[in-house]
């Protein structure tokens, strides 16, 4: 069966059961306008077909305004910075999660701030014919910003939407905003400190929002579509469009708080309360991102003087110890770069890259080429041991 004829299918379905659909609880043929607009959605035509829309401003939360810099945090994210009512945020609800042609957009948020308020606007498609209106939209509201905000968009969303314009045969100028997708500074920031990087794990963890018991689990999503197509089922519905909504405003929120740590903290490791040594090696690590070498090893300092204090914590985790050793050669900083190698050998890592540091360490900078060949043995790179055998040879015969 083509596209063309499986897409048909699925739009029949709110008029007949398929052959291997269940029975339905309810009416199978149905009106669907009075329960949708009991949802409060509107019936729109923008000259290009129908589509549903539910329009929703919301005080909080509050617009940030002119943006810091954000180099170090997103991938894409480059100067000049927008203002924060250039961003759009996007965030769909589909069909399953396999994507590919079969899967669709069913339910598309999108939220911008609008002045001081936040506006959160949700495109609902009852059935696939209303797909091509609702992308002509979509990209008619996007020539009004500069960047897409997503979360994990890049690997999901924005793949997907590229997909449904094609198969519509339409330019997807959506796409072409400058990508920012915050499942990325979320892992650089906090991605050492909590159990996961789930949007609702950092709502809760990060921004201190609940959801209700409106919202629904997103294994359920797409079934809540199927339901309302093939029997008029509004409440699974209604807490889908609770969950898109609380997705946009949950962007934002964690949004807020990457500003905050963008403007108030990545530039001061000795000012406010002490942080974690997880959360100083993930700021240390966005300031060498931003090319900012030397607020980089401030950071790792201040990790190090921590672990260095605490048995079995950072110096027993290979990739910081990787990461202080880098950073601080960077800065020059060898009493760190000390540290950090006599404090992970202390604490029993063993690792050939670990010697050969140690080696380096001993032998051009604390001048001890006994240590140095012992840590060069444990390498095994011969080309390192036989010039330190014969540099310990020239001093004896020195001396």
């Amino acid at each position: 069966m083509d596209l063309k004829k499986r897409l048909a299918r699925l739009d029949n379905l709110g008029k007949a059961p398929g052959r291997t659909a269940p029975a339905p609880a309810g009416p199978v043929d149905f009106d669907p306008a009075p329960v949708l607009a009991g949802m409060g959605l509107a019936l729109q035509d923008n000259g290009g077909g129908e589509f549903w829309v539910r329009d929703v401003p919301h005080e909080r939360p509050a617009c940030p305004g002119k943006l810091p810099s954000l180099a170090g945090f997103f991938s894409r994210a480059k100067a000049p910075w927008p203002d924060a009512r250039e961003i759009l945020f996007l965030d769909t609800e589909t069909t399953g999660l396999a994507g590919g042609t079969g899967t669709l957009a069913f339910l598309v948020g999108v939220a911008w701030w609008q002045v001081n308020t936040f506006r959160t606007r949700q495109y609902f498609l009852a059935g696939p014919r209303q797909e091509a209106a609702m992308l002509k939209e979509l990209s008619r509201l996007g020539e009004d910003f500069r960047v897409l905000m997503t979360f994990n968009g890049a690997s999901f969303d924005l793949p997907l939407l590229r997909t449904r314009y094609v198969l519509n045969r339409l330019r997807p100028s959506l796409i072409g905003l400058q990508s920012w997708d915050l499942l990325v500074p979320a892992r650089r920031l906090w991605g050492r400190t909590l159990t996961d990087c789930r949007q609702q794990t950092l709502e809760t963890g990060i921004c201190g929002l609940e959801r209700s018991s409106d919202d629904i689990a997103g294994n359920l999503i797409p079934a809540a579509w199927f339901d309302f197509l093939r029997e008029g089922r509004a409440e699974p519905l209604e807490r889908v469009l609770y969950h898109n909504q609380q997705d946009l405003i949950g962007m934002a929120t964690l949004f807020q708080h990457i500003l905050q740590v963008a403007r108030e903290r990545i530039s001061d490791p000795g000012g406010g309360d002490e942080l974690s040594w997880q959360e100083a090696w993930s700021l240390g690590r966005i300031s060498e991102a931003r090319g900012e070498a030397a607020l980089a090893g401030s950071w790792f300092g201040q990790a190090l003087n921590q672990v260095c204090s605490r048995p079995g914590t950072g110096l027993v985790e290979p990739r910081f110890v990787k990461d202080a050793i880098r950073i601080c050669k960077r800065t020059t900083s060898w009493d760190l770069v000390a540290k950090a190698i006599q404090g992970a050998l202390g604490e029993g890592l063993q690792a050939p890259w670990l010697h050969r540091e140690a080696a380096i360490l001993y032998e051009h900078r604390l001048v001890d080429l006994e240590s140095a060949l012992d840590h060069a043995l444990l390498t095994g790179e011969n080309t390192r041991i036989n010039r330190l055998r014969r540099r310990l040879a020239g001093s004896q015969v020195d001396s």
